[in-house]
């Protein structure tokens, strides 16, 4: 019977017949929420309409802006359910030029780079359906969908921390997570990331240098398997250390879209509900809130620079190419970033 199992993981693993392994991210998301149900919940209860609120939302924007809401439906899910719809929703990205390298000692990685590129998605859509309310919590540009989608433990507890308008407050929730979803048709920004998960994924395979590998014996999925330190050896933060500043200019993007749609008097409820000062309780990513966190300002001011400076530049124009996304340092220092970005190449 363990025969079989480890038969049946191992052809899993070598399942590549893409250039993700998909349904390997989400056994592995699967498994990181092992203990939520898989269950479609109600969009309405006594306090909240949201199927009413998105509609205002859909009617009020394309009345009001040029603003296209991509989104058809809204739904509510589990933890387990959201992070496989943020998979799904992923799957438009050319993931090809996500290169991992060779395995330490000369090992090709070969085939194996799919389920490699398929652990690191399923342990992202792991780590954001666990912890995040959704997209606009760490500023995910990426996915693309029909269905906004609404991670029911998170969204909820954010809306509980304010003492607020509970409508006002699930109404620009929605708006945030509608801008972000919108912001899908951008590659620019998740491309700079995956810069940063190659640096990752090349730190997790020097970690095999440790395990008794055999390349000749790569076949026997007993002898892999037992050499394999485990889903739960991979720690998913590591994976976005070293993005934390483009991670808070999508965050700023975000906001400042949102803003702009006018949909409620007060625009200071964003800047509420966007601060990670305010925690969701204990979180395994409070060391990456806080970096955040910690631009926040900074990032916030370098918005004010683009409009006050008259830069050349308008947001969208910064989305569409990763090299005009600003480093932390830039952020910090704006005027920095305008002399790079408007110096003629040599």
């Amino acid at each position: 019977m363990s025969e079989d199992i480890f038969s049946q993981f191992f052809n899993l693993f070598n399942n590549n017949d893409s250039e993700v392994n998909w349904e390997l991210s989400k056994q592995i998301n699967k498994h990181l929420n092992k203990e939520t149900s898989q269950e479609v919940f109600q969009l309405s209860n006594e306090e909240l309409d949201l199927n009413e609120l998105f509609r205002f939302l859909e009617l009020n924007i394309t009345n009001a802006t040029n603003f296209d809401v991509p989104q058809t439906n809204i739904q509510v899910y589990d933890p387990s359910l959201y992070g496989e719809w943020f998979l799904d929703s992923i799957q438009h990205f050319d993931f090809s030029k996500f290169s991992i390298g060779d395995l330490p000692g000369g090992l090709q990685i070969g085939s194996m780079q799919s389920s490699i590129i398929g652990m690191q998605l399923g342990n992202l859509a792991g780590m954001i359906s666990k912890n995040m309310w959704g997209l606009s919590h760490f500023g995910i540009i990426l996915p693309q969908s029909k269905t906004l989608a609404i991670n029911k433990n998170k969204y909820f507890a954010r809306i509980d921390q304010f003492e607020a308008d509970v409508n006002e407050l699930a109404l620009s929730l929605l708006a945030l997570e509608v801008v972000a979803l919108s912001l899908g048709r951008y590659t620019a920004p998740f491309e700079k990331i995956v810069e940063n998960l190659e640096i990752a994924s090349k730190e997790m395979l020097k970690e095999f240098k440790d395990l008794d590998i055999d390349p000749l014996n790569m076949n026997n999925p007993q002898e892999m398997l037992q050499n394999f330190s485990g889903l739960d050896g991979f720690d998913s933060s590591k994976m976005i250390e070293g993005i934390i500043a483009p991670l808070s200019f999508y965050r700023g993007v975000i906001k400042s879209k949102a803003k702009d749609l006018n949909l409620i008097p007060d625009n200071t409820t964003y800047d509420l509900l966007m601060d990670l000062s305010f925690t969701l309780g204990e979180s395994n990513l409070i060391e990456i809130e806080n970096g955040i966190n910690e631009l926040d300002s900074s990032t916030s001011m370098f918005f004010e620079f683009l409009i006050s400076s008259k830069s050349e530049y308008s947001i969208d124009d910064i989305l569409l190419d990763k090299d005009l996304i600003p480093s932390r340092s830039e952020i910090e220092d704006p005027i920095a970033w305008a002399a790079r970005t408007s110096l003629p190449p040599i």
